[in-house]
């Protein structure tokens, strides 16, 4: 995979807002990610799911984005749930946030490429 690439897909379903990445969440594309999530809450979601499962690496901008939404939708009293593949599941501990954020592991995505 690119190491500059990140393709996000926003789907919504009846249970919430949904975003998938595939590809490499870092420094150089975050923003992108993060501009689409803030959409999303500007336009009044409060229950959100932010895919991870197709997501080959993440540097601490990536995760940054994920601490952001989580903070950003409990002062609307909603859910964030982050699906992540084993290696993202492994590190999230590593950093304690699997205490502070609902993530559920989930089969690595299929790039919709």
């Amino acid at each position: 995979m690119n190491m500059e690439k990140l393709i996000i897909k926003h789907q919504k379903n009846e249970e919430a807002e949904q975003l998938c990445a595939f590809g490499d969440l870092i420094i150089s594309n975050a923003k992108s990610l993060q501009r689409q999530i803030d959409q999303i809450i500007d336009k009044g979601a409060t229950d959100i799911i932010i895919d991870l499962s197709g997501v080959d690496y993440i540097d601490s901008f990536g995760i940054g984005v994920v601490v952001k939404t989580k903070s950003e939708i409990d002062k609307k009293k909603g859910r964030l749930r982050v699906y992540v593949n084993q290696t993202l599941m492994k590190l999230f501990e590593k950093c304690h946030l699997d205490d502070y954020i609902d993530l559920e592991l989930q089969e690595s995505a299929t790039n919709p490429e």
